[in-house]
């Protein structure tokens, strides 16, 4: 079940204490961040630096999305984090989500309306008229 269901403002709710997700900064000793937030949770996506990443996103599990999963209870989000492992595609769903957005697994995303072509800009047609006058 999903804890976000009945939440207005799902970017910024909290999970309860003791369910954060505390990500150790190895390239800063003695530095830890702790995400109460899917908001964070995205922020953090995008700061952390690859090693950080690949010690939490690799072949063998996405620490990211079980968290999503099993603290949240978003299943769909959850799914799609593990779909597209990479931090650019994470944060895009991540941001997806939270505006309502987001396309479930399986399903074609709706094309986004073409915008209308640009009006040419042709140059006007030369019908001979002009005069090269002699000084």
């Amino acid at each position: 079940m999903s804890l976000l269901t009945d939440v207005e403002d799902k970017r910024n709710f909290p999970v309860q204490e003791g369910r954060e997700f505390v990500l150790d900064m190895p390239a800063v000793p003695h530095e830890e961040r702790v995400l109460r937030t899917l908001d964070d949770l995205s922020e953090a996506i995008n700061l952390i630096d690859p090693e950080t990443f690949q010690r939490h996103v690799n072949a063998d599990k996405n620490d990211f999305a079980a968290w999503v999963e099993h603290v949240f209870g978003e299943l769909e989000l959850a799914a799609t984090l593990r779909a597209f492992p990479t931090p650019l595609r994470m944060m895009v769903a991540i941001e997806r989500f939270l505006r309502g957005t987001l396309t479930p697994l399986g399903q074609k995303q709706a094309a986004a309306p073409e915008a209308p072509a640009p009006m040419s800009e042709a140059p006007a047609p030369h019908h001979g008229t002009e005069h090269h006058g002699h000084a």
